[in-house]
């Protein structure tokens, strides 16, 4: 049949344990790597903080800087493309591209966010859990909050914001997703700079367009966007904010696709 040609279920499995096989250490590893950064984020920051009230909140920086390494094994993907002697044995696979495609994304992105989340559950709490209450250095463990999900997203946030929050992670893995195969060595790094020059280029031209059509109301680096209400609770510039947020992988995992395509042709 013709979808056989991009598509064959158990040409995929056989794919995807292949990959397992090969890449099982560098999976159990950097889940290892990912619990043990969360408990040692968490610790560290707790150990040294002199907050008197404790929240919720106060485990975002830690979140953050999680999930900026989950982004290293993201823009990791696609080991075999680093090194010529195996992207030549790599590419030559018996299996389709939208199958080599899917077993990265699967294990990437699709397993990995939700794993790695779970991980940094467990690691924060580990850490809650072995903080030692210390008078002299004010740190008193019952007096932070235990980590949860829930709670971090009760604080007035909807479900707009929620769904939004959720696709723009998405959306930005795969933008490191892209840069692994787009790039062969360095890829995380090259992603990033690629990246902040493609925010800068995109602000400097809304500057532009800001002193072009609205002169009167800037100068120097400032941005003027007219608002206003398309709902009740929105407005234009969060239709915005939503748009390239919560789309962005709609472009970005099809331009991994068809890179990982050319390479093979």
């Amino acid at each position: 049949m013709k979808q056989n040609k991009y598509f064959n279920i158990s040409r995929f499995a056989v794919l995807y344990k292949q990959d397992l096989f090969i890449n099982h250490k560098t999976y159990l590893f950097a889940m290892l790597g990912l619990v043990l950064g969360a408990y040692a984020f968490c610790f560290f920051v707790f150990s040294i903080m002199r907050a008197k009230i404790y929240n919720i909140y106060d485990y975002v920086p830690m979140l953050t800087l999680f999930l900026m390494s989950v982004g290293v094994v993201i823009g990791n993907s696609f080991p075999a493309l680093k090194n010529k002697i195996r992207s030549s044995s790599y590419l030559l696979l018996p299996g389709s591209t939208l199958e080599k495609f899917l077993v990265q994304l699967i294990n990437r992105i699709i397993l990995l966010i939700p794993i790695a989340l779970a991980l940094f559950w467990v690691g924060a709490n580990l850490a809650k859990l072995s903080l030692i209450s210390d008078p002299a250095l004010k740190v008193d463990p019952s007096k932070i909050p235990a980590f949860n999900y829930v709670d971090l997203f009760k604080g007035g946030i909807n479900l707009r914001d929620k769904v939004a929050i959720i696709l723009s992670i998405f959306s930005l893995s795969s933008v490191l997703f892209a840069g692994s195969a787009y790039f062969n060595r360095h890829a995380f790094v090259k992603t990033l700079i690629a990246f902040a020059i493609g925010i800068v280029s995109v602000l400097l031209t809304m500057v532009l367009c800001s002193h072009i059509f609205f002169p009167d109301f800037v100068t120097g680096l400032e941005i003027h966007i007219p608002d206003y209400r398309l709902a009740e609770d929105l407005f234009n510039v969060h239709l915005f904010i939503y748009a390239i947020g919560g789309l962005s992988w709609l472009f970005f995992l099809p331009l991994t696709y068809f890179k990982l395509k050319e390479k093979e042709v």
